[in-house]
Parts: structure tokens; sequence; C-alpha cells
């Protein structure tokens, strides 16, 4: 019983976040699903203790990426259609949302992932560059100049 309360607990907790970083990857619903169980299988198999939830939350995230990245590689996809229903949120539904979700699934990888974790899951930067294995400056940069790719693209909205 210990391996299915350990993953209920696993799928209850990070589940939907995980999801959405997968969606904002592909785009697509069943990819997103199923990068979902493949990170969750590799959860339940790994052989090394976590030193704490925030440890196991970022590894995780990591191994969602990865996985996200790994998939759009394979499949050669370059450019990803979002849905608000999918995503699910605060501000979805406007059609200012949804625009800035879907230039945001256009950024290249090494922008895509600081958005994402930044906007959408609410990490640090500090955070951000211990999941990616950079430095906080080059972890600013890239918000910056995501930042910066985004305004061109939605230049008649107006966005915090």
């Amino acid at each position: 019983m210990q391996g299915k309360e350990q993953f209920k607990r696993i799928y209850d907790t990070y589940g939907e976040m995980l999801y959405r970083v997968a969606y904002l990857y592909t785009g697509n619903s069943y990819d997103s699903e199923d990068l979902l169980q493949e990170v969750l299988i590799k959860y339940m198999t790994r052989i090394l203790p976590f030193r704490d939830d925030e440890h196991e939350k970022a590894w995780l995230l990591r191994v969602m990426i990865n996985q996200s990245k790994n998939l759009l590689k394979k499949s050669s996809k370059k450019e990803q259609k979002l849905s608000e229903s999918e995503l699910k949120v605060e501000d979805a539904g406007t059609e200012q949302h949804l625009d800035l979700v879907s230039e945001i699934g256009k950024l290249p990888f090494e922008y895509k992932t600081p958005i994402i974790l930044y906007y959408y899951n609410d990490y640090s930067v500090a955070e951000i560059a211990n999941i990616m294995k950079i430095s906080p400056s080059a972890v600013k940069m890239r918000l910056k100049r995501a930042r910066d790719m985004l305004k061109i693209h939605l230049e008649g909205y107006e966005y915090e």
C-alpha cells in the first residue's frame, strides 16, 4: 500500500502543476497526459530519497521539463497552440491572455522555461537557477529577453 499512497500524494500535490508545465511546452493535452504519466513512473522507480519537499518538487519539475523537451525534439514541433480551458490560469478567457500564452509557447526552450517557472509556478530567480543549473544572473537575463520577445509580438496589448 505504501506505493499507492505515495503515488496518490504526489499526484494530488504536483499533478496539476506538472500537467500545466507539460501543456505549456507541448500545447497538446494528450502529450501532456502521457508526459505526466512518464514523470510519475520515473518518480516511483527512482532509487535515491529526496532531502525535503522542495528537492522533490524541483526534481519533478526538472524531469517534466526534460521529458517535454525530448518529446518536442522527437516530433520536431516548433509552435504550440494553447487553450484556456486546459491551462486553468486566473486570467484565462481574455483574448489578450490567450495570445500571451500562445506566444510563450513559441519561445525557445531557454526562455520558455524561466517564464513558466517564474510566472506560472511562482519560483524565485534563485530556485529557477538551481533547477536549470545556471546562475541567477543568467535567469534574470533570460527572463528579460523573454519579456522583450513577448513585448514585440504583443505590442498592442497592455500587460504588467
